[in-house]
């Protein structure tokens, strides 16, 4: 059986030629029962996906020329941060119990798209991010915790002592860790120095970190980035940026998933 991930990615892939699909046959075709599609197109309609209608959904009516409806996570549904969303949590493993999640547009993303656990697991995520932990509000089988500390003001990101102790006395199976920038082909930066603390100590508590890279979300900034890391200490790297060119990769194992 596919992951919930999978199977509302497919969901969207199975509505784009008809514009309509129905419980019934989402059910037959995943071979899960009504409820477990219900859910499924409950969360697929708060991410702007689709529209829930009686018996299935149809796609999302067409953006009118008004301002588009912001999530209360702050992120605009964008079909990029979903897609990059979707491809970090392909890396969740039914073996996972225990993450950390970074902040930024691309890890509130990945909390947004984080479904429920395989096999009536639970899941507990411990965030540096405020709109993250909204959206882990409606997950089921996910315990969202967020750090201690001090919000930062141009990221609204969990900064601090206290934020990188909590973290320090944890221990995740996955990280997903945000990057502005890459450097030099190895060095992994950020603009916003004041959260390097806490992204090195959710690296150094990690079993398995992944460091996620988008060009198209970030913003201009005027200020040049900060590497906090380097490639070898990440286990992969999930991006939308193909002109990405690595001589060498820090080991044989790492993954680099190109959306």
């Amino acid at each position: 059986m596919i992951s919930q991930t999978d199977r509302q990615h497919e969901i969207v892939s199975m509505l784009a030629p008809t514009g309509a699909v129905s419980v019934g046959d989402l059910a037959e075709h995943f071979e899960v029962t009504t409820e477990t599609i219900r859910r499924d197109l409950r969360i697929m309609e708060s991410l702007g996906l689709l529209q829930r209608v009686h018996g299935g959904a149809i796609s999302p009516e067409p953006r009118s020329s008004a301002p588009p409806r912001v999530a209360v996570t702050g992120l605009p549904p964008e079909p990029e941060a979903l897609e990059l969303a979707f491809s970090a949590v392909s890396l969740i493993t039914p073996a996972v119990r225990s993450i950390f999640l970074d902040s930024g547009l691309a890890c509130t993303a990945i909390a947004t798209v984080l479904g429920d656990p395989p096999d009536n697991a639970r899941w507990t995520v411990v965030t540096s991010s405020p709109g993250a932990v909204i959206a882990l509000s409606a997950a089921t089988g996910t315990t969202a915790v967020i750090l201690h500390g001090t919000v930062h003001a141009k990221s609204s990101s969990i900064i601090g002592a206290t934020a990188v102790s909590m973290v320090s006395q944890l221990r995740a199976d996955i990280a997903f860790i945000e990057v502005d920038a890459l450097r030099v082909g190895t060095d992994l930066c950020t603009f916003h120095p004041e959260m390097i603390p806490v992204k090195q100590a959710m690296i150094k508590s990690a079993s398995f970190t992944v460091a996620v890279l988008s060009r198209r979300m970030q913003p201009d900034y005027a200020q040049s980035p900060r590497p906090f890391a380097t490639l070898a200490d990440f286990d992969a790297l999930v991006t939308d940026d193909c002109s990405l060119d690595f001589p060498v990769l820090p080991n044989h194992n790492f993954q680099v998933v190109t959306i």
